[in-house]
């Protein structure tokens, strides 16, 4: 039997509500897409809107015809071919605009919605935000309201009744998609780990750097990570997030060394400190462990200089596990180590080798001409700034005797060329220090502007030994993260002390805070729950046993339940409500009936109010006048509500 409604001519308000839905569904995408795709679609809406503003009425053939020719133009020279997710989201988009161009009937309104919910879905392959899902799920009852609205043979929209039913319909389903989502086995990472392509998220930490490179960095606001530690968070002095090793130089750049044997867990001389870090995006392999790391994770690679990281770079946000230590065992320096670690520059200034020379003095040990650098960048006139000079020539003699105004790698670079030319190996580490605790969530966010650089030299006796000689010029550096604002060209920093100035500034430190909490529990929770964390969660649940097959079955099973159940319930609420005027009705034979009254089952009203009269002839105009009520208001008009309330209040007060 064929379905004439789905040929019926669409209303003017089906149009309406139909394209306002499918632009909301592809508005985000205009953040995801090139922008003559976001152009395109847009296009198609206005031309639809403007030239053909009556559902009866669309784009002729022709114009169609050269409208999909551009788009699949668009698609080839604008979306990446490469990249199967901007492509299929980008034809997914132009096509559902060009659908909106020809829609006339009520079947191509069907065929709309569902492009909708597409492109919806689609949404969460760029961005997995508690926002977007609000979004999402906003849009998408909208749609559903829209599909009960074309089966509807009228051409109102009732929207109070449609969207209260479309609520009602998305809200109990959250109950069988919360146990689908618990249940149904996992990947070994996480449910979005299927939404391949590049990521967009970098965070401008390199291999290599130049005097200036970290302190351009260091001006930016964004997360570079979070941290949360299974016991005691170590001090800030012990927050040193190791990235990469650079031992060559040029005199002005800094690069890690050639080839790096493969490393092997190192020994604590220390508790050791077990934590979680969830870290961003960047599109490098680096990791940024907790220094020093005693081993590397699941699918992690660490090299004899501690670096960590992914064998593939880092495309999405995820979570991983790491166990480090503050001390560790020393090491044995190879051949190879001991010359990198001397490696100078061949335009090194005389200057700079006399100071060199004058901390290394007369039989000073190794120690002491550490302690002797660190005093001559205390005790000099040095500024920590994040806008210094512009060092051209000798970066390091300029530094050190002419501008005395820099940043960590300043610093880092200057005192690893000084210990060097001491004959003490030494090299640049690059990575991040501090981090700011969230109160509201327990956990370390450490951002881009805590990127730093600090300094490493071998110690016969202790192996490799962290020095930051930025803390023997701004030792606050250590305990806050600096405050990012315009600074003016050789200005100090300063540093944020955790101290909100008014009550305002105070509510909305704590605001960005509960956002980031609510951030890192949403990817906890749900982007980036994995295997290992529904296996964590059913433990703890009691439920250990279901792995493999039993887990599928129990979300089948479950799903199924808890949907029947959902439908039961729905049908019991279906029931007509008790009649109150038939309630009350009954209350009053049941009184006369207490009272020694014998009524016969088939009675009607008028005989009951005769023979209740003449039983008790004292309450007979009593009587009477609920019967003549009660036969007023069954057989009568519909009555108001006050007027049923009013024969209940004299059923109640009515005695015998």
């Amino acid at each position: 039997m064929r379905d004439m409604l789905v040929l019926r001519p669409l209303s003017p308000a089906l149009f309406r509500a139909g394209s306002l839905l499918t632009a909301l569904a592809a508005l985000p995408h205009a953040w995801n897409l090139p922008l003559a795709v976001s152009g395109g679609f847009a296009l198609f809406v206005l031309l639809r809107l403007l030239l053909w503003p009556r559902p009866e009425s669309a784009a002729p053939t022709w114009l169609m015809a050269l409208l999909l020719g551009v788009s699949v133009m668009l698609v080839i020279y604008q979306a990446d071919l490469s990249e199967g997710r901007q492509f299929g989201v980008t034809l997914l988009v132009l096509m559902a605009g060009m659908k909106l161009l020809e829609m006339r009937t009520r079947r191509d309104l069907y065929i709309l919605v569902f492009l909708g919910y597409f492109v919806l879905v689609t949404l969460f392959l760029f961005y997995q935000t508690p926002a977007l899902t609000a979004y999402v799920l906003m849009v998408a009852t909208g749609f559903t309201a829209l599909l009960m609205a074309n089966n509807l043979t009228g051409d109102r929209l009732p929207l109070k009744m449609l969207g209260g039913k479309s609520l009602r319909m998305m809200i109990t389903s959250i109950p069988v998609m919360l146990l689908l989502f618990i249940l149904f086995p996992r990947l070994d990472g996480p449910l979005w780990s299927l939404s391949l392509g590049s990521g967009s998220g970098i965070t401008g930490m390199s291999d290599n750097i130049s005097m200036g490179s970290i302190s351009n960095l260091s001006q930016s606001e964004e997360v570079a990570f979070r941290v949360r530690f299974h016991g005691d968070m170590p001090p800030p002095a012990q927050r040193y997030w190791r990235g990469m090793v650079l031992w060559h130089t040029d005199g002005k750049r800094w690069t890690r060394g050639e080839s790096h044997a493969p490393g092997t867990a190192f020994q604590a001389e220390s508790p050791a400190v077990s934590y979680e870090v969830t870290m961003e995006a960047t599109g490098q392999h680096w990791l940024f462990p907790l220094d020093h790391v005693l081993r590397p994770g699941k699918g992690m690679v660490m090299n004899s200089d501690g670096e960590l990281g992914t064998p593939r770079p880092i495309k999405r946000r995820f979570t991983w596990q790491g166990v480090s230590a503050p001390r560790i065992r020393g090491t044995h320096l190879s051949h190879r180590e001991w010359l990198l670690g001397l490696q100078l520059p061949d335009n090194l200034s005389s200057r700079t080798r006399r100071l060199a020379a004058s901390l290394r003095g007369k039989g000073r040990k190794d120690e002491d001409v550490v302690r002797a650098a660190l005093r001559y960048f205390n005790q000099q006139p040095f500024v920590y700034t994040l806008q210094p000079p512009i060092l051209e020539g000798d970066p390091v003699d300029q530094f050190l005797f002419e501008t005395r105004k820099g940043f960590c790698e300043h610093y880092a670079t200057s005192f690893v060329i000084l210990m060097r030319l001491a004959d003490i190996p030494a090299r640049v580490v690059v990575g991040y220090q501090g981090g700011q605790l969230n109160p509201m969530g327990g956990h370390l966010v450490v951002r881009q502007s805590d990127a730093h650089a600090w300094a490493e030299v071998w110690l016969a006796d202790k192996g490799w030994t962290r020095i930051d000689p930025t803390s023997a010029v701004a030792p606050e550096r250590i305990e806050h993260s600096i405050v990012t604002a315009d600074y003016a060209d050789g200005a100090p920093v300063t540093f944020d002390l955790g101290r909100a100035s008014g009550v305002m500034a105070g509510f909305l430190r704590n605001m960005r805070w509960l956002r980031d909490n609510l951030q890192l529990k949403w990817h906890y929770w749900v982007v980036g729950f994995n295997s290992q964390r529904q296996q964590n969660l059913l433990d703890s649940l009691g439920m250990p046993k279901l792995t493999g097959y039993r887990l599928g079955l129990a979300a089948s099973l479950g799903a199924l339940g808890l949907a029947g159940l959902i439908f039961l319930l729905g049908m019991w609420r279906r029931r007509p409500p008790a009649d109150p005027l038939r309630r009350s009705y009954r209350q009053f034979i049941r009184k006369l009936e207490k009272a020694g009254l014998e009524i016969p089952p088939s009675i009607g009203p008028e005989d009951l109010g005769r023979l209740a009269s003449r039983a008790f002839p004292a309450r007979a105009a009593e009587v009477q006048a609920i019967i003549r009520q009660y036969i007023g208001l069954r057989y009568g008009p519909n009555p108001r509500r006050e007027i049923i309330s009013a024969f209940r209040s004299r059923v109640r007060r009515f005695h015998c």
